[in-house]
C-alpha cells in the first residue's frame, strides 16, 4: 500500500475558521454542488479545446471503475477529440490501479492530457500525473517518491510494520558492516530477524515494478523524445529518496526533468478553491460518520452502553461477550 504522512499544525488554517463559522447550515450537498461549479469554472476558461475533470480519491481497484464510469457518463465510450485536464487531489494508492487509469485517461485525452495539482498528488498518484504531457502545480503542491510502502506482520514481536523495499539495502548493508566490524553475533541476530529471502525478493521486485511503470509512461508521453532522460527520472522517482514523504514541490520537480509549471492564474483561484472544499468534504463525511456510529451505540442494550466508554477508554475497543 503506497501512503504518506500527515503533518498537522496547532493553529487552524484560515479557511477552517471560516468554514467552522458555517458548519450548521453546510452539507455534503452544498459542498458537492460548490466542488462542481469550480470544476466547472476551470472548463469554461479552457474553452472549446480542452474539458476538465476532477479526480479527487484514493487509487484503487475500485476507483479504476469509478473514474470509467464518470468518463462515460460526461462524454461517452468514444474518445470526445480534445484534451484533458485533469485536476488531481490523491494521497496515492495502488500502483497497478493508477497505471491503468493513466491508459484510460490518455485514451479520452487524446488530443493532450494534463494535470492540475493544488496540493499533492503523492507516490501512486505522482505516476498518474507524470503519465500526463504536462503537469502544473501551484506554489505548496507536491508530488512524492514512488516506492512502494509495504505493510506486513513482524512475527517477532507481533506487530505490524510498514517499510519501503529501499530499507531492505540498506538493512543488508547494515548487517554486512556488523560482520566486518567483527560484531557477529549482533549480525546473527540480525540476520535471524529478516523475513525469508523469497519474501524479501519479492518485496524489491515491487520497486522495479514502480520503475517499470513510471518509465513506460514518460517514454510514451511527457519524455518521449528522450528516453535516457526518462529512464534517469523513473529511477530519481523510484529509489533517490530518503523518505517516502519527501516533499517534491515545483522546483524539485523541475530538477529532476519532469515537464512541470505553475498553475496559470486564470485557473489557479478555482483549483484552491477545490481543494478546501475537498477537506471541507472530508470534515463533514467524518461528522456523518461519528454521528451514524453514536447512533448505532445509543441503540445498544444499556448494560453494554454503559461500559463501552470504558472499554474505549482503555484502548480495548471491544465490546464484552
Amino acid at each position: 500500500m503506497y501512503y504518506y504522512r500527515y503533518i498537522f499544525q496547532t493553529n487552524p488554517e484560515p479557511w477552517a475558521t471560516i468554514m467552522a463559522s458555517e458548519e450548521n447550515t453546510r452539507t455534503l450537498s452544498n459542498v458537492e454542488e460548490d466542488i462542481e461549479a469550480c470544476v466547472a469554472g476551470i472548463d469554461e476558461k479552457l474553452g472549446e479545446c480542452a474539458s476538465c475533470f476532477l479526480l479527487a480519491e484514493g487509487l484503487d481497484p475500485s476507483s479504476v471503475g469509478s473514474v470509467y464510469d464518470k468518463l462515460q457518463d460526461r462524454f461517452g465510450f468514444k474518445s470526445p477529440d480534445t484534451e484533458l485536464v485533469i485536476v488531481l487531489e490523491s494521497s496515492g494508492g495502488d500502483i497497478d490501479a493508477a497505471y491503468n487509469l493513466a491508459h484510460l485517461l490518455r485514451k479520452y485525452g487524446d488530443k493532450g492530457l494534463r494535470f492540475i495539482i493544488p496540493r499533492w498528488a503523492k507516490s501512486a498518484a505522482t505516476l498518474l500525473a507524470c503519465s500526463g504531457n504536462e503537469i502544473l502545480m501551484s506554489p505548496v503542491a507536491e508530488l512524492g517518491p514512488l516506492d512502494p510502502q509495504i505493510t506486513a506482520m513482524n512475527p517477532f514481536e507481533g506487530r505490524i510494520e510498514q517499510f519501503s523495499p529501499l530499507h531492505i539495502e540498506s538493512t543488508l548493508e547494515l548487517i554486512r558492516n556488523e560482520y566486518q566490524n567483527g560484531y557477529k553475533e549482533l549480525a546473527d541476530g540480525l540476520m535471524q530477524r529478516l523475513q525469508y529471502p523469497l519474501t524479501l525478493g519479492s518485496f524489491k521486485k515491487l520497486l522495479e515494478l514502480s520503475k517499470q511503470y513510471m518509465e513506460k509512461l514518460l517514454t510514451s508521453g511527457m519524455l518521449k523524445d528522450n528516453p535516457s532522460k526518462a529512464t534517469k527520472v523513473a529511477e530519481r522517482l523510484t529509489e533517490g529518496y530518503a523518505d517516502h514523504g519527501f516533499c517534491i514541490n515545483i522546483e524539485e520537480a523541475r530538477t529532476i526533468g519532469l515537464a512541470v509549471n505553475e498553475i496559470p492564474d486564470a485557473y489557479l483561484s478555482d483549483a484552491w478553491k477545490i481543494h478546501n472544499l475537498l477537506r471541507e468534504k472530508q470534515r463533514l463525511e467524518e461528522e456523518r460518520r461519528r454521528e451514524e456510529m453514536e447512533n448505532r451505540i445509543s441503540d445498544l442494550p444499556p448494560e453494554l452502553r454503559d461500559i463501552l466508554p470504558n472499554e474505549l477508554t482503555q484502548g480495548s475497543g471491544k465490546l464484552p461477550n
